[in-house]
């Protein structure tokens, strides 16, 4: 079953863009053009309006993008339970996180998942924002906080609870907070300099919000060294109780204000959707799943 044409049409509906398809299905944009012209012309129907440098789906183009799309993900199934693909990982796995999660525990847990199947290759992709799974053929995305309506398919791994801590040398020089209004009299290690202009919303025991103004202090966008300015003593800090489990465990930064908390994030694995989901993907959500399990500072709710 010849289907470049038609995986050529679904990928530019999914991208927006003949060139962005082009580019990720690795086709010269003017030759895939081609294709689906042709595709038109053998349907006898204009599939994708093209005007104002815009390429988007007709009406009729969407209705044939839905159908062919299930057509074609249960001939995927077919081929994947003749050839095995849903029973052993095989191919490129490409997972992508949040810089600092990856880098503290995705990374060798892929190489640890790798070492299991060794008939598979890894890609990992690190980013601050959210990578667009279809520009980057994701099979995987561990992503924290809010997931924005979509298609994609999610499964809940942990939460993450933050925390409120400072160094007990800055404790000593600045005093300790007693109540949330205290903290405007500090300085802060932020996670952004939007921050600066952010209040800071915590959870009272009663389940009141309580915000705090906090416009001072240091700001860096990197987990691993915010925690070392809070070590180092720069300020107060709140952040994802795994980054600062080992230092909360040693005593080089305390908990403060344990009363008033700030909502945990919630982690997923999301996929796309499919009729068969591969191999590589089940396995390495259910190998996370399980690993998440281990991390101190996560919540995993049995």
């Amino acid at each position: 079953m010849t289907r470049i044409a038609e995986t050529a049409f679904l990928k530019t509906v999914d991208l927006g863009s003949i060139r962005a398809a082009a580019r990720v299905l690795g086709q010269d944009p003017t030759g895939l053009s081609r294709r689906i012209t042709a595709l038109e012309q053998r349907l006898g129907a204009k599939l994708l309006d093209r005007a104002g440098g815009v390429t988007r789906p007709t009406a009729r183009g969407q209705a044939y993008a839905e159908r062919l799309r299930a057509i074609l993900d249960q001939f995927d199934a077919l081929e994947a339970e003749v050839s095995g693909e849903n029973v052993t990982p095989t191919g490129i796995l490409r997972v992508t996180a949040a810089i600092d999660f990856g880098q503290e525990f995705l990374a060798r847990w892929l190489m640890e998942f790798r070492r299991m199947h060794p008939g598979l290759d890894v890609d990992l992709i690190l980013a601050s924002g959210f990578v667009d799974f279809g520009a980057n053929n994701i099979d995987v995305a561990i992503r924290a906080g809010a997931l924005p309506d979509s298609s994609l398919v999610a499964r809940k791994l942990a939460d993450l609870p933050r925390v409120l801590v400072a160094s007990p040398d800055y404790l000593a020089r600045r005093g300790i907070p007693e109540t949330p209004a205290d903290l405007e009299d500090h300085e802060f290690v932020l996670f952004s300099d939007r921050n600066r202009s952010e209040p800071l919303t915590l959870i009272g025991p009663d389940g009141q919000s309580v915000r705090v103004r906090r416009a001072r202090g240091i700001a860096i966008n990197a987990v691993r060294s915010a925690v070392a300015a809070v070590v180092a003593g720069q300020g107060i800090h709140v952040g994802p109780l795994w980054a600062f489990a080992d230092q909360l465990d040693r005593g080089t930064v305390k908990h403060i204000l344990p009363d008033f908390t700030k909502p945990a994030l919630p982690l997923y694995a999301v996929r796309q959707p499919s009729t068969v989901v591969p191999a590589r993907t089940a396995h390495f959500i259910d190998f996370v799943s399980e690993k998440v399990k281990g991390v101190p500072g996560l919540t995993v709710k049995p």
